[in-house]
C-alpha cells in the first residue's frame, strides 16, 4: 500500500472542508507546491482512497472531485487516518535540510540525489537547491560532503561531530509541546529508541535530588543518549575522550552518567563503553546542577573563579547600561547556575536549542540586547563565539532581573562625593533630598581619597553624585554635579537615574529618516543603504556600519512581524536618532523575511533612551495591522502619523 504522507493528508482535508470541485491550480496554491506535483499526489492519494471506500474523480477542464462510495468504510479510514498522522513528509525549507541532514547521516554508505527527492516529493533541483545550505550546516559541525559518481553522497567526520549535528537537526521540536509527547504522538525522521525508558530513568535520579535539570535540559539530555544508543547500535562509538578522563573521572557527574547507563545496560542487555560514560558525564556537567540549599552562598555553589567572573560580567553591565544587578539574589543564582553550565558547554563544544528563542527576541527586545552585551564579554573571556541559543537563556535571567528592577519601589541608596568641605557637602545634600527625597536616600559623604570599592558592595550602594571627576572603573554609575545645585543638575540626575522622566519618542520621528518602498535584494544592501544615510546627516562615527554588522552577525536582528531592528553593537553616536525603511519586496533576513526596517542608535552614555526606543519599538512590532499600515503607505507624512499614534 502506498504511503500516507504529510501532503496526501493536507489534499484529503481539503476535499473534505470544501465539499466541492477543487481544481489543480487552488490546491497547488494552498500546500506551495507545483500543479504537476499536485496530479501525482492525486494519483497517490487514488491508489489510497480506491482501498478505503472513496476516490477522486478528474473532471477535465474542472477539476477533481471527492467521491465516496463506501460511507462507513471511509469515516472509518479517516479515523484513523487522522489520529495517526501516519508519516510526516518534509513540506518546509527548513524540513527539508533536516530530513537530508539526518537521513545522510544515518545511513550506512551512500545516497542517491535522486532518492531524496523521491522521499520527500519533490524535484532534484529542489534537492541540489537544499544541498548548498545543508554542505553549510555540516562545515560548522567540521563535517564534510564525500561525492561518488553513480552512488551518490554521504557525511563523513568525528563521531562527536555527527552526533552535535544530529541533535540539532535530526529531530523536529516545537516550541510549546514537551519533547517526550511530540516523539510520542509523531513519526519523526529520526527513530530513536527507547525514549521513554531513557526518560524515566532520568527522573529517577532526578527525584531522588541527585541531579536539578528544567524540562528542556531533560528534553536534551535525553535527546543525547538515545542518540548515543542509536549510534552504538549501529558500531559508530565516541573515540578520543581518553585524553580528558582523569578530570573527568573525578567529578560526581561521572558516577551519575554511569548510574544511568548501568540501569540502561540492565533494561536493554546492551553494554555501553567507557567512552560513553565519559560523553554523558560532559552533557550532564553542561546541564546539571545539585540543588541550592546543598550550599551555604552561591560562592561557594559556583567557585571562586566563576563567581569572579560573573561579579565582572554585572559590573561592565552596570557600566555599559547603567543597571545594577548586584543584590538580585535570584540573578546571582540563576544565571550564575547558567554560567558555570554554559562554559563547560563551551569547554567539551556542546550545543544546546532553545526553543524559546523566537518569542525571547520579539517579546524582550532590550533584555536580549543585554544578553548580546555579555555573550560578547564571555566570549572575550574564553576565546569562543556564543551561540544565539545560548544568548536567549541569558536574555531569560536578565529579562526576569529587569522586571525585578522595575518593581522595586525603594530609594535608590545614593553616596556623596565632595571636596569642598562638610558644611557645602551638606547643603549640596539638602538641595539634592528637597527634589528627591522620595526616591533617592544619601546614606553618607565621603571624600574622594576615602572612596572604597568594597564599601560600595557592603552599603548597598547604587550611585555616587560627585562635585569631582572620579576616573571610569567603579561598579556604580558617578552623576557629576556642580556644587552650585541649579535646574541642569536637576535634569542630569533625573535622567540618569529615573528612566521614567520622559517616554516620548516623537522627537526621533523626523521626515528625513524615514524612506519608503526602497528596493534592495539583501539586508547588507539595506543597512549600508541606511548607514550611508546616517553618514551624510553627520550623525554616526566612520565605525558605524561595521558595529552594525558585527552586532547582526552576533545574532540576526529580525524579530518577527516583517519587522527587523539593526543597530551598533556599542553606544556609538553623537544623537540619539531612528531612520525607517520600507522594502517594495521583503528580503532574507536570517532565517525571517523582512520588510520594515528599523535602524536606530542611542547617544553615548543615554541607556535611558535605550529603554525608551525598545519600548516604543515593542509596541510597533507587536502589532501586525500596524506593520501592514506602515509596508502599504506611500507618503512620508501619513507614515509619520501611525507611528505618532503609539
Amino acid at each position: 500500500m502506498t504511503k500516507v504522507h504529510q501532503r496526501l493528508i493536507s489534499i484529503l482535508e481539503e476535499f473534505l472542508e470544501e465539499k466541492s470541485m477543487l481544481n489543480r491550480a487552488f490546491l497547488a496554491g494552498r500546500l506551495h507546491v507545483s500543479t504537476k506535483t499536485i496530479q501525482k499526489d492525486i494519483k497517490l492519494l487514488n491508489d489510497i482512497l480506491e482501498e478505503n471506500g472513496a476516490k477522486v474523480e478528474s473532471q477535465r477542464g474542472t477539476g477533481y472531485e471527492l467521491e465516496i462510495i463506501k460511507k462507513k468504510k471511509f469515516e472509518d479510514f479517516c479515523v484513523s487516518l487522522f489520529q495517526k498522522q501516519t508519516e510526516k513528509i518534509p513540506t518546509s525549507y527548513e524540513e527539508r535540510i533536516a530530513y537530508i541532514l539526518q537521513r545522510v547521516l544515518m545511513t550506512e554508505g551512500y545516497v542517491k540525489l535522486s532518492e531524496l527527492a523521491e522521499e520527500m516529493y519533490v524535484s532534484k533541483s529542489t534537492v541540489n537547491l537544499i544541498m548548498k545550505d545543508v554542505t553549510d550546516i555540516c562545515g560548522r559541525y567540521k563535517l564534510q560532503i564525500e561525492k561518488r559518481p553513480y552512488y551518490g553522497i554521504r557525511i563523513v567526520g568525528e563521531e562527536f561531530n555527527i552526533r552535535s549535528c544530529l541533535s540539532q537537526y535530526g529531530l523536529p521540536r516545537y516550541d510549546h509541546t514537551p519533547f517526550h509527547e511530540q516523539f510520542e504522538q509523531t513519526e519523526t525522521y529520526l527513530s530513536l529508541p527507547h525514549i521513554s525508558l531513557i526518560r524515566s530513568i532520568i527522573l529517577k535520579y532526578i527525584e531522588g535530588g541527585t541531579i536539578y535539570l528544567s524540562d528542556i535540559e531533560i528534553d536534551n539530555l535525553v535527546i543525547h543518549i538515545a542518540i548515543a544508543l542509536k549510534r552504538c547500535q549501529s558500531q559508530h562509538y565516541m573515540k578520543g575522550l581518553h585524553a580528558e578522563q582523569s578530570e573527568l573521572i573525578i567529578k560526581k557527574e561521572y558516577t551519575i552518567a554511569k548510574q544511568i547507563l548501568g540501569d540502561l545496560e540492565k533494561a536493554l542487555k546492551f553494554s555501553f563503553p567507557e567512552e560513553e560514560v565519559l560523553y554523558v558525564t560532559m552533557h550532564l556537567l553542561s546541564t546539571a546542577v545539585t540543588t541550592r540549599n546543598r550550599y551555604e552562598n552561591i560562592e561557594e555553589l559556583l567557585g571562586k573563579d566563576i563567581y569572579a567572573f560573573m561579579q565582572h560580567i554585572l559590573f561592565k553591565v552596570a557600566e555599559e547600561r547603567n543597571l545594577i544587578f548586584y543584590y538580585d539574589e535570584e540573578l546571582l543564582f540563576g544565571f550564575g547556575i547558567h554560567l558555570k553550565t554554559l562554559l563547560n558547554r563551551l569547554k567539551y563544544k556542546l550545543n544546546t536549542r532553545n526553543p524559546l528563542l523566537a518569542e525571547v527576541k520579539k517579546n524582550y527586545p532590550y533584555a536580549f540586547e543585554i544578553a548580546v552585551l555579555v555573550g560578547d564579554i564571555i566570549g572575550e573571556y574564553t576565546g569562543e563565539s556564543i551561540p544565539e541559543s545560548e544568548i536567549g537563556y541569558i536574555a531569560i535571567h536578565f529579562g526576569g532581573a529587569m522586571s525585578r528592577l522595575q518593581e522595586q519601589n525603594q530609594k535608590k541608596r545614593c553616596l556623596l562625593v565632595c571636596a569642598t568641605g562638610q558644611g557645602s557637602a551638606q547643603l549640596l545634600k539638602y538641595k539634592i533630598l528637597s527634589q528627591f527625597r522620595d526616591k533617592l536616600e544619601i546614606v553618607g559623604i565621603t571624600g574622594y581619597y576615602q572612596l572604597k570599592v568594597e564599601d560600595l558592595y557592603k552599603e548597598k550602594i547604587d550611585c555616587i553624585i560627585s562635585t569631582i571627576h572620579i576616573p571610569s572603573g567603579l561598579p556604580v554609575p558617578v552623576i557629576k554635579v556642580n556644587s552650585i545645585f541649579d535646574d541642569k543638575e536637576i535634569k542630569s540626575i533625573g535622567q540618569r537615574l529615573f528612566t521614567h522622566v520622559n517616554t516620548s519618542v516623537q522627537p526621533y520621528i523626523k521626515e528625513d529618516l524615514i524612506f519608503l518602498n526602497y528596493s534592495a535584494s539583501t539586508k547588507e544592501d539595506v543597512i549600508q543603504f541606511l548607514c550611508e544615510k546616517a553618514a551624510e546627516k553627520r550623525y554616526v562615527p566612520e565605525n558605524f556600519y561595521a558595529s552594525v554588522m558585527e552586532r547582526e552577525n552576533t545574532s540576526p536582528t529580525a524579530v518577527g512581524n516583517s519587522v527587523a531592528i539593526p543597530h551598533p553593537m556599542q553606544l556609538l553616536s553623537e544623537e540619539t536618532f531612528l531612520m525607517f525603511c520600507t522594502l517594495e519586496k521583503a528580503v532574507d533576513w536570517g532565517d525571517k523575511k523582512v520588510q520594515v526596517i528599523i535602524l536606530f542608535s542611542v547617544k553615548r552614555n543615554n541607556n535611558e533612551d535605550l529603554q525608551r526606543l525598545y519600548d516604543f519599538l515593542y509596541d510597533i512590532m507587536s502589532s501586525q495591522t500596524t506593520i501592514e499600515k506602515l509596508t502599504q503607505t506611500e507618503v512620508i507624512e501619513d507614515f509619520q502619523e501611525i507611528l505618532l499614534s503609539f
